[in-house]
């Protein structure tokens, strides 16, 4: 009974005594999730520390971001690491989840935890977003008004639910207030608690999905299996991704400033306002679609694909193939929407060469 009791105990067995040789294997996992997580700690860390400075008003926020730039012992580098993680974690978990619709580790048991997963990358991109206006500069302010009014096109409730996302009617003190609560308050907690969960369902799964073992039979690790001790095997990897992983995100905080621009200023609108570069494909769908479309259709369809895709049959060949063409067309599509919105988009959103 106290052996049962240690298995389903998180804190107590956070890693298995003996893992599959197997799932060592880098090429497995590309040590993406192990990166993401440590994405999430240092802007958990990174973000606290800031928040002992950082003033949530209008009145005083853009200042404090600048004390904290110019004049706070490492304040520069704590800034610039939190920055440049946040952008980085988007396009890492995006990378894992691609991994992971790839080598099909979402069948059976495990389709919870696939939905667990999207659930995390919501949280992320919300994470990211309200973050955004924090600094409260021009660039941070219009992106916002920009990204914040495409609910405007939901039809019925859109206005009522943009007021909500505001705190009234235009970006404002109350905007930045609830920005900066969920960003520092909510979405942390949130995001803890559904990583617990996602690593949980991990280990009550039996570790990594090995597609070689499991075929046929997802999540029952076969008595042939070779095992070896995750201390030091495991142990040694973790550590060694981990130090790439921050000496990749170390590079950019040291030599390249997180953008500070202009105090925001309402009353000046600038000439191309563009919405952050992971929301910047749905404004470029707005150009060429019916907004209603953009904003309610296609992602209440996407939703729904991704959630629901795994309970397709592996033995329906014509049903895999029907589903990994829409979702690596739904990938390309988005991706392709994005680098022409971010690259061939000019002065008042005009096609222009970016060469």
């Amino acid at each position: 009974m106290k052996t049962v009791k240690q298995k389903r105990n998180l804190f107590l067995h956070v890693r298995p005594r003996m893992v599959p040789a197997k799932a060592l294997r880098f090429r497995l996992t590309w040590g993406l999730g192990g990166a993401a997580t440590l994405m999430v700690l240092v802007q958990l860390v990174t973000g606290i520390l800031l928040n002992f400075i950082y003033e949530p008003s209008t009145l005083a926020a853009y200042g404090s971001v600048q004390h904290i730039h110019y004049d706070i012992l490492f304040g520069r580098l704590f800034r610039n690491l939190h920055h440049w993680t946040g952008h980085a974690l988007i396009v890492i978990v995006f990378l894992h989840m691609l991994r992971v619709f790839l080598s099909s580790a979402y069948r059976g048991p495990r389709h919870l935890n696939w939905i667990i997963g999207l659930g995390l990358g919501f949280l992320i991109l919300l994470a990211n977003f309200s973050g955004y206006l924090l600094p409260w500069d021009q660039r941070a302010y219009w992106a916002v008004t920009i990204a914040t009014s495409i609910l405007e096109y939901l039809p019925g409730f859109g206005t009522v639910l943009l007021e909500i996302v505001r705190g009234g009617s235009d970006v404002g003190s109350a905007t930045l207030r609830i920005f900066h609560t969920l960003h520092s308050g909510v979405l942390p907690f949130l995001l803890l608690f559904l990583m617990t969960w996602h690593f949980w369902k991990i280990r009550r799964a039996g570790g990594l999905f090995l597609q070689e073992t499991e075929k046929g039979a997802p999540d029952s690790p076969t008595p042939s299996t070779t095992r070896l001790a995750a201390r030091p095997h495991l142990f040694v990897r973790e550590k060694a991704v981990a130090a790439v992983v921050m000496a990749a995100l170390l590079y950019p905080a040291i030599f390249f400033n997180a953008p500070l621009g202009a105090l925001a200023n309402p009353g000046m609108t600038p000439e191309t306002v563009k919405a952050p570069w992971y929301f910047i494909g749905l404004q470029e769908l707005l150009i060429h679609v019916n907004p209603v479309v953009v904003v309610l259709v296609l992602p209440l369809l996407t939703a729904f694909f991704l959630l629901f895709f795994p309970l397709v049959k592996e033995d329906n060949i014509l049903g895999n193939r029907l589903v990994r063409l829409l979702f690596i067309g739904l990938v390309a599509g988005f991706a392709l929407l994005t680098i022409i919105g971010l690259s061939f988009r000019g002065p008042a959103m005009q096609l222009v060469w970016p060469f």
